[in-house]
């Protein structure tokens, strides 16, 4: 039976040639696995990676920089603009208990998103590196909670938000067809499957296929909802504003309601986070990261307030808590010629949000691969295009597998607890970094006020801890076991060390079967 890879560098001894990682890296191997040696010559000892021998030079490639301001400004837009905004407002009102009271929320959060996006602009000038959450707080804190941040946020919190996504593009697509009958659920999932299928090929095969998709989609959605806001505005103009009156009756009460009304925005919020997380990719970050947060935050939302009022112009409360899909009935009532129109809006709208979360989040594990926290075979790139390919296949697998799920608010619940979770440690990692380097002369790049951080802190702890005043939720419960037993797996395989058997060979197996190559491990 003809030898492994593995085996036949290991039958192999005296190697001169310095291999080097390229599209060719195959036909390399093979020139030099067929040179003949000395026989009293001593083995060269091997690493367990194809390509990786010891006491050989070997070329580590690192991600391209291609992303300029204008792909940055749009990927935060389009990863924050996705079904959130057709989602959310149903949620916030309910919770709210009235429309000027969700009003504040939707304002609220977007002052919560901008203060984050400081901390989140200097740590990304600070730490220039892909991995968002996960490198801040390793250099803030170290490498233990650093790993419970990159097992919570890409293994639970996004591949449930990409699933909860898919789910609401196939939503609003079946109903094209299907009309008031309800679609077969199964017929649901599969269309969500293949929208992550979808996403993936577009990422793998190229990073700036995925970037220009991106800006695609921002542009068609983006447009979408200012048609929506400039028409709710003229409604307001023309004097249709009795839905606004005495718009604060009925306010909530309960600290809980509130903390779950944030949760729900907050939802609608989150994508500014995926700028941090393709650092490496960005070009000059030390100036267009913090750019593209500003820029885009801003502009969501205005957005977002501007989309609710109309909303509320047309649609009266109880109306509007009883529409299954509440942008196509604003449609229907404002333009039914043209209401067919606000589905297709939606899809585009979820396509770009779940092609950045993706393209951002499978880059979060590739970083934690480099810093030996995954498998390593995760931290590897293409030897031609320089995509981290084995991060974005295992990440769609896990989206498709995450379809499974049920209730959406639940999810929301879950995702958005654990998101609070990870955003207190990347806050207090600032904090951290700020007072190590007080004494320390200034450097340049761009530095927020030290009071941000701290009021991110603190609000982050209020979203932790409110749910459990009032009738704590079983969604709530599961977050945090699910947060702390990552404790359960670091312990063994991280620290420790240890391996399952047959990991080296999977781990060439991967590598040969992306063309793949080892890159440079986080110091």
């Amino acid at each position: 039976m003809a030898n492994t890879p593995k085996e036949e560098f290991s039958n192999t001894t005296g190697i001169t040639e310095t291999i080097t990682c390229h599209s060719n890296v195959l036909e390399q191997m093979v020139k030099d696995v067929g040179k003949k040696t000395q026989p009293d010559e001593e083995a060269t000892p091997r690493d367990p990676r194809v390509g990786a021998v010891t006491n050989i030079d070997l070329d580590v490639v690192n991600p391209k920089q291609h992303i300029g301001l204008f792909g940055a400004v749009t990927f935060g837009i389009g990863s924050m603009i996705g079904s959130g905004i057709f989602i959310s407002p149903k949620a916030s009102l309910a919770l709210a208990g009235s429309q000027g009271m969700s009003l504040v929320i939707w304002s609220l959060c977007g002052l919560i998103a901008f203060m984050m996006g400081l901390v989140y602009a200097e740590l990304g000038t600070i730490i220039p590196r892909s991995g968002g959450d996960f490198v801040y707080i390793r250099k803030g804190f170290g490498p233990v909670p650093a790993f419970l941040a990159v097992w919570v946020k890409p293994l639970f919190v996004q591949t449930s938000a990409t699933a909860v996504l898919s789910l609401v593009f196939a939503d609003y697509l079946l109903p094209l067809v299907y009309g008031a009958c309800p679609p077969p659920n199964v017929l649901r999932k599969l269309i969500g499957a293949l929208l992550i299928i979808t996403i993936a090929i577009s990422n793998i095969v190229s990073p700036k296929l995925g970037v220009f998709v991106q800006m695609i989609s921002t542009v068609a959605k983006t447009l979408a909802l200012i048609i929506i806001a400039i028409t709710g505005i003229v409604f307001i103009l023309k004097g249709r504003t009795e839905n606004l009156t005495n718009a604060f009756d009925g306010s909530a009460s309960e600290v809980t309601s509130y903390s779950l009304a944030i949760y729900s925005c907050a939802f609608a919020y989150g994508g500014y986070i995926r700028i941090g997380e393709i650092a490496d990719e960005i070009i000059n970050p030390q100036k267009n990261i913090p750019r593209a947060l500003m820029i885009s935050i801003t502009l969501v939302t205005v957005i977002y307030v501007v989309v609710n009022t109309s909303y509320f112009v047309l649609l009266p409360k109880q109306e509007f808590l009883g529409s299954p899909a509440v942008a196509y009935d604003w449609a229907l009532k404002c333009i039914p010629s043209v209401a067919i129109f606000v589905p297709i809006s939606v899809m585009i709208s979820v396509y770009g949000s779940n092609n950045g979360g993706c393209f951002g989040s499978a880059r979060v594990m590739f970083a934690a691969a480099r810093a030996e926290q995954y498998p390593e075979a995760i931290s590897f790139l293409h030897a031609k295009d320089s995509t981290p390919i084995i991060s974005l296949v295992l990440f769609h697998i896990i989206c498709i597998i995450m379809l499974i799920p049920g209730d959406i608010q639940q999810l929301i619940n879950f995702l958005s607890f654990m998101s609070s979770f990870v955003t207190l440690l990347s806050s207090l990692s600032l904090l951290r970094l700020k007072w190590l380097s007080r004494k320390e002369p200034k450097k340049t790049g761009f530095r927020t006020n030290i009071i941000f951080p701290i009021v991110t802190s603190l609000i982050a702890v209020f979203l932790i801890v409110a749910p459990f005043i009032n009738s704590p939720r079983i969604e709530f419960l599961y977050s945090a076991s699910f947060v702390f037993g990552g404790y359960l797996l670091y312990i063994p395989f991280v620290h420790f060390g240890w391996k399952l058997p047959g990991t080296d060979r999977i781990t060439v197996f991967l590598q040969l079967l992306c063309n793949s190559c080892p890159t440079e491990k986080l110091a």
